[in-house]
């Protein structure tokens, strides 16, 4: 293993500890989104405690700020990459609502779900740009 490797690692299990301490004291927590990639496949899942145009606020609140995330770890512009979210988000496939896990969860089997982050077409093969 490299020591770039190493380091990815180990950034990773940080992140994945925060993303765990987040979750564990979930008594005020009032919406959430959580999305994994293994192997080609990512599934995801939300789950909000509010109603009506609260819940469609929070919703659109974790959108924008998972799209600020990309964005920045990217390095990209953060209209680049909402656009790339948007032409992607046609080829994500609903999963059955008796998914393994319960949760009805989308995902995305052609493993190419994850913008590009700069603009660029996702997908050159195709023809829609």
């Amino acid at each position: 293993m490299s020591d770039d490797t190493d380091d990815g690692d180990a950034a990773f299990e940080r992140e994945l500890a925060s993303a765990r301490a987040m979750l564990a004291d979930g008594d005020d927590v009032s919406a959430l989104y959580v999305g994994v990639v293994r192997g080609d496949r990512a599934n995801s899942t939300t789950a909000r405690r509010s109603e009506g145009e609260q819940a469609r606020l929070e919703t659109l609140t974790l959108l924008a700020s998972h799209l600020r995330t990309v964005a920045d770890e990217a390095g990209a512009d953060y209209d680049a990459v909402a656009a790339d979210a948007a032409r992607l988000a046609g080829r994500v496939d609903e999963l059955p609502a008796d998914h393994a896990d319960g949760t009805g969860a989308t995902g995305s089997p052609e493993g190419n779900g994850a913008p590009t982050g700069d603009g660029s077409d996702p997908d050159p093969t195709d023809d829609d740009g």
